[in-house]
């Protein structure tokens, strides 16, 4: 029998290479746009899983935004509307009383202090001062009857806002540092009692009305928590099922490819064997196609040289 030559890379691995590599190829295409984002300079790709974290995050910062935003102008309208009925008490107060009464004898009504000194929201209260600065009734003893200039130092924001309400209404935000330490905003409002030189200031911690726009964010970043495990097992169940395909592929190519390249070894040997002489080699091949048309090609070389050894014998013994 002829030496068989050595392939070093034959038709079966190429057939597998050429079917799965493809494959491999779109299942990492896929992969890329589910899970990877791109950033190209100018052009940004982002992957199907970072739009849903991105709109989940978007979505919680906006959430917490508009109702931080909301609860805090509700808490500056309560401070607000605290300081003007107060403002309106007092003046009540004060026109229930004869015209000939001095102001002095007036303020120093005991009633007039409940009415001035009132609690704002947790821990906020009102104040009652002149135009002149001059604090007339406060929460804290000490501070009456002193002279609210000398802040304008030590807090210049408040002193600010305070200043502005010796002409009029006023408002605003400033920082203090509460019992624990901490700096916090304070929204404060002043509002004038008509027919005095009285002005009546209301303020306290504005997050304490905001303080449920924390529970909110609190509970969008569980959710987004709870979106990111599930995800992560989601893609644990994808990874599984894409290995668990990709062997059912290797598989079902290794096969189909065997399949394809048996019957052509087979009319290999077929060939090898005619060439030995061996010309009643059955040709035994149930494919179809192109293997098919090779095999019959094949059969009818066999026949070709059966014949033709035939009519060799036949003139040999005629010579004889």
């Amino acid at each position: 029998m002829a030496d068989k030559k050595k392939v070093r890379f034959g038709l079966l691995p190429k057939l597998l290479l050429g079917v799965f590599i493809p494959i491999l190829v779109a299942f990492a295409i896929i992969g890329s746009l589910v899970f990877y984002s791109w950033d190209m300079g100018e052009y940004r790709f982002t992957s199907i899983k970072d739009i849903g974290s991105e709109s989940l995050k978007e979505l919680s910062i906006n959430s917490t935004k508009e109702s931080k935003s909301s609860l805090d102008k509700m808490g500056e309208k309560i401070i607000r509307e605290k300081a003007i009925d107060v403002a309106a008490q007092m003046e009540i107060f004060i026109k229930s009383h004869p015209p000939k009464m001095k102001m002095e004898e007036i303020l120093r009504a005991p009633s007039l202090k409940e009415i001035a000194v009132q609690k704002v929201g947790e821990t906020g209260y009102t104040a009652v001062h002149d135009t002149n600065a001059i604090n007339h009734f406060h929460v804290n003893p000490q501070i009456v009857g002193s002279d609210l200039h000398q802040l304008s130092d030590r807090f210049p924001a408040f002193w600010k806002i305070l200043e502005a309400s010796l002409k009029g209404p006023a408002s605003g935000y400033y920082d203090w540092k509460d019992s624990d330490g901490k700096i916090r905003p304070k929204y404060m409002y002043l509002a004038p009692v008509k027919g005095t030189d009285l002005i009546v200031a209301a303020t306290t911690y504005i997050d304490e009305f905001s303080r449920p726009s924390k529970a909110i964010e609190a509970k969008m970043k569980d959710i987004e928590r709870k979106y990111l495990e599930e995800y992560e097992n989601r893609i644990k169940i994808f990874y599984a099922v894409i290995l668990c395909v990709i062997l059912i592929l290797l598989v079902r190519i290794f096969f189909y490819a065997r399949s394809v390249i048996k019957p052509i070894l087979h009319l290999a040997e077929v060939a090898d064997k005619i060439s030995m002489g061996e010309l009643d080699t059955p040709i035994d091949v149930k494919a179809k196609g192109e293997v098919a048309v090779l095999a019959d090609s094949i059969e009818r070389m066999q026949t070709s040289v059966k014949a033709a050894i035939e009519r060799l014998q036949k003139r040999k013994e005629a010579k004889t």
